[in-house]
């Protein structure tokens, strides 16, 4: 717990505000600072601001750049001088403000785009220069507008002090006051809300049925560690869901991008568990882990330990990447950085290790073909599916649509993840790809089972596979026992074979030659018919207590 509540505060540490308020404060010897950025529509854009700075600290220039290749990209991160930069942002296109009064009559004219509403005032005995204004955008799409302040030192001037100094608050908005969908949201940002809120109902109908499922499982007793670790991560990616709905909701409402970024940094990090549980599931069912066999190998559970623990370093490297190093001057895909590209290979690694183990599995129990070949085939693009998303986005996705596009597909692919092993492993008479035939009370009693019986027709076994695991009583030096994450807590089954254990021990050896006659096991809860029956549990229990006296 403690681990996770750690990878949550890292997390929190991404939350800096590029949204529809950016309010601070600059005191700098730079001449030139970018300041924030905003995706706005074409014609219904709108930017307002407020700016205060002393007036030995003027004139400043606000300055607004679009996302052409000729715009931003020629002046950010360049060794271009300021007055240079400044050039770039056109006067007629009225994307140069200037921050200061309006000049008087018979001074060196200024054009008259670069003016805005500004005033001499005295704040705290101090002469300032405080300006309040607004803009509208026209453009043939919407764009990326990226806004900087600039007080550049000409050849023949040399003003003191150096530097920028300035108070700001600027609002960007993309409609009129009562549009809750479009208003607040930046241009790349529209219909994430609708779009999280439609797959929240779906993975809240998806949880309903998993846990259906389970009470289904869980009475026949084959509701298995596989299984579960397939409900937690539904319900782990239902609760991201949940609180990005939150996030965009109260966004829409304030406009508070602070407040956004912080919940959605929460809500990523159950998204990134989600991923990683499922993937461990993935893994463990490819070694047939609960199908074949019961436990694994030291050597097996190492690697799978490792794995998993490189793999949530990644991720956690990728937030703190995003929060000290990734530049908001940039339009930025989470995974565009080397971290980004270490996931990528991890994944690959994952995929790599889930075909590894299913060949072997299959190697070994054939008869389970009907399970893992659509297994296979269906998350071998599973698999493919985030690398090929990320790569899309970071290279071919256009800018501004660029996070709502990536938001629905993200969600489309683990959305159709899940539903597929939902369909695999429903306990239903018409599923023959249905993979769980050991009860989970009854992993212990499997070592009687010779390792050349198979699972045949549906009800009934025959030579070829065994259920891998070992006596829990006897002790195994192939890996530590894992047959308690087996032991379900006393289902319905169990406690009435607590209830009629003498009668149905009484039943099952009612013939003079010993012959058991049980009733049919529960539907999908097939076992064989070795050549030396297993023993019953009370058989069990008195060899314990003869071996104790």
């Amino acid at each position: 717990m403690k681990h996770v509540f750690l990878f949550l505060l890292v997390l929190s540490l991404s939350s800096y505000s590029w949204g529809k308020w950016a309010v601070g404060e600059i005191n700098t010897l730079e001449d030139w600072v970018f300041l924030t950025r905003f995706c706005f529509l074409s014609d219904k854009g709108t930017l307002r601001f407020e700016f205060e700075y002393p007036v030995e600290y003027g004139p400043q220039n606000i300055l607004l750049y679009f996302d052409t290749k000729d715009q931003w990209p020629a002046v950010y991160k360049t060794d271009k001088s300021c007055i240079d930069k400044v050039e770039v942002a056109a006067i007629e296109r009225g994307q140069r403000l200037r921050l200061e009064p309006r000049p008087l009559t018979g001074s060196t004219p200024v054009p008259l785009p670069t003016y805005i509403d500004c005033a001499y005032k005295t704040i705290n005995n101090q002469n300032m220069v405080v300006c309040d204004d607004g803009r509208y955008f026209k453009s043939a799409r919407e764009r990326w507008w990226y806004i900087a302040i600039s007080r550049c030192q000409e050849a023949n001037y040399t003003a003191l002090p150096v530097g920028i100094k300035l108070k700001y608050k600027i609002h960007m908005t993309n409609g009129a006051v009562g549009d809750y969908l479009h208003r607040e949201y930046s241009a790349d940002e529209f219909y994430i809300l609708p779009i999280d809120i439609a797959f929240l109902i779906v993975y809240v109908v998806l949880c309903v049925l998993t846990v259906v499922c389970a009470v289904l499982l869980r009475n026949r007793q084959l509701w298995h560690t596989t299984y579960k670790m397939y409900m937690v991560s539904v319900k782990l990616w239902t609760f991201y869901l949940f609180l990005m709905c939150i996030a965009y909701g109260t966004y829409g409402n304030d406009g508070n991008g602070d407040k956004l970024q912080f919940i959605k940094s929460f809500a990523r990090a159950f998204e990134a568990i989600s991923i990683m549980v499922f993937l461990l599931m993935l893994i463990l069912v490819g070694k047939g882990y609960t199908i074949t066999r019961g436990k694994l190998s030291n050597v097996s559970t190492v690697k799978i330990s490792v794995f998993m623990t490189l793999y949530t370093i990644t991720y956690v490297v990728i937030f703190i990447w995003e929060a000290i190093i990734f530049d908001p001057g940039l339009v930025l895909y989470l995974y565009e950085s080397p971290p980004g590209y270490a996931l990528i290979a991890m994944r690959i690694i994952g995929y790599l290790w889930f075909c590894y183990s299913i060949f072997f599995t299959l190697k070994h129990y054939p008869e389970k073909r009907t399970f893992y070949y659509p297994l296979f085939v269906f998350y071998t693009l599973w698999f493919w599916a985030g690398p090929i998303v990320i790569l899309v986005a970071s290279n071919a996705i256009a800018l501004w649509s660029r996070e709502k596009t990536v938001v629905g597909v993200e969600n489309f692919v683990s959305f159709c993840g899940h539903v597929f092993f939902l369909i695999l492993t429903r306990p239903s008479a018409a599923n023959k790809n249905f993979p769980y035939h050991v009860r989970t009370t009854q992993i212990g009693i499997m070592e009687n089972v010779p390792h050349h019986m198979s699972q045949g027709e549906e009800g009934s076994f025959t030579p070829g596979v065994a259920y891998a695991v070992s006596n829990p009583m006897m002790g195994s030096s192939s890996g530590p026992d894992l047959t308690n994450l087996f032991v379900t807590s006393r289902t319905k089954s169990m406690s009435e074979q607590g209830e009629k254990s003498e009668t149905s021990f009484n039943n099952n050896y009612s013939n003079g030659n010993g012959s058991v006659h049980n009733s049919q096991p529960p539907e999908y809860t097939t076992f064989p018919s070795p050549s030396a029956p297993p023993p019953v549990y009370m058989e069990l229990f008195q060899a314990r207590n003869s071996i104790a006296e």
